[in-house]
C-alpha cells in the first residue's frame, strides 16, 4: 500500500482512482445522489475519511490498531488495521474514485462504447486537479460515476466542456450540503 502512495501521479488516471469496490459501487448507487448533465447521469456520494465504518457496520471503538503499521493517511481510514482490514480497492490513495460507462441500450456496438468511455475518461483525467483540491480542502473523500446516456456521439471538446461544468456542479452540492448539516 505504501508503495501506491509514493507512485502518485497528479495527472493520470491509476487503478486507484477508479471505483472497484462492490461495496462503495453499491454504496454510490443505493446511497448517493444523481442529477442529469446531458450527455451524462452523474451519481456522487460524499464520504467520511473512515472507511470502517463503511464496511464493518459496527462502531470503530471496538478495537485500537497499531498507527505505526500504516501511514497517517491510510491509518485514518483504517484505525483498526491489525484487527480488521478494509480491502486494498476500497481504501482512498486519491479525493475520489470515478467510474465511467456508457449504456449499451443506446449505443450496440462495442467499439463506440469504448471510444465513448476513452473519451470521457481522458476528459476527466484532464480536468480533474481543480476538483480534487477542492475535495482536499474540505477534507473529504467522493464516489462518482460518469455515465454516458445521449444517442449523438459528441466531439472530445464537448465531452470535456460537460465533465468540467458536471464537477462544477458536485462542488456546489457538496457545499449546499455542508452548509445544510451545519444549519
Amino acid at each position: 500500500m505504501a508503495n501506491n502512495q509514493a507512485n502518485k501521479k497528479l495527472h493520470g488516471l491509476s487503478k486507484n482512482e477508479r471505483l472497484c469496490n462492490f461495496s462503495l459501487k453499491t454504496l454510490l448507487f443505493q446511497q448517493g445522489n444523481t442529477f442529469q448533465q446531458y450527455p451524462f447521469k452523474v451519481f456522487w456520494k460524499s464520504i467520511d475519511k473512515n472507511m470502517e465504518t463503511l464496511f464493518f457496520q459496527k462502531s470503530v471503538t471496538d478495537y485500537v490498531g497499531n498507527a505505526e503499521q500504516l501511514p497517517a493517511l491510510l491509518h485514518e481510514q483504517n484505525p483498526s488495521f491489525p484487527y480488521r482490514k478494509v480491502p486494498d480497492n476500497g481504501l482512498f490513495f486519491y479525493p475520489a474514485k470515478c467510474l465511467f460507462g456508457v449504456s449499451s441500450k443506446v449505443h450496440k456496438s462495442a467499439v463506440i462504447r469504448n471510444n465513448l468511455k476513452r473519451l470521457t475518461k481522458e476528459s476527466y483525467r484532464q480536468n480533474k486537479v481543480p476538483f480534487y483540491s477542492f475535495l482536499e480542502g474540505i477534507n473529504t473523500y467522493c464516489l462518482l460515476a460518469v455515465i454516458y446516456t445521449a444517442k449523438p456521439i459528441l466531439s472530445y471538446a464537448e465531452i470535456e466542456e460537460k465533465i468540467i461544468v458536471s464537477l462544477q456542479k458536485i462542488q456546489q452540492k457538496i457545499i449546499e450540503k455542508q452548509n445544510n448539516k451545519f444549519n
